[in-house]
């Protein structure tokens, strides 16, 4: 048996394969207008390096930053957070879809940073991926839309 590596509490990578076009994926992120209706309830994009990048969630929490880089049907990486954490969204062609890969990283290590970073944000991914698959492939959206049932109140469809 090797030696096995530690854990990096900095970072994780969540995927989802997506029976959609490459283009479909990247609109899904980058168009104000389809962002929120699987992700955000609120949002300004404007699809460039530097260009602004307002999201806003269902119990009124914000980000107002500026896209750090983005590439056509393949790229969007973004702020995401208050201390320099991160989110690069990567997506490429397969045949007969596509996957979008999610790498959240900067993150803090201590130890409720790894519970309010890492696992919670990793939960959370997993269940936009999840809400993303659904609006892309099925025109549905999973999350409740309701403040009293939010991720605060431990409810991961939000």
């Amino acid at each position: 048996m090797g030696k096995s590596k530690s854990y990096d509490w900095s970072q994780f990578i969540v995927k989802i394969d997506l029976k959609v076009s490459s283009s479909k994926v990247f609109q899904a992120w980058t168009d104000e207008r389809k962002i929120v209706k699987w992700f955000v309830e609120k949002a300004n994009i404007e699809p460039k390096k530097n260009g602004r990048l307002y999201l806003e969630w269902l119990t009124g929490g914000n980000s107002d930053d500026k896209i750090i880089a983005i590439r056509k049907n393949s790229l969007f990486h973004f702020p995401f957070g208050p201390d320099g954490e991160e989110v690069k969204v990567k997506i490429r062609k397969i045949t007969g879809g596509s996957v979008c890969e999610i790498h959240q990283f900067n993150m803090k290590t201590g130890p409720m940073d790894k519970v309010n970073w890492h696992m919670d944000c990793r939960a959370g991914w997993t269940f936009f991926l999840t809400n993303l698959k659904a609006y892309l492939e099925h025109d549905l959206d999973l999350r409740s839309r309701n403040p009293k049932r939010s991720y605060k109140h431990g409810f991961v469809n939000s």
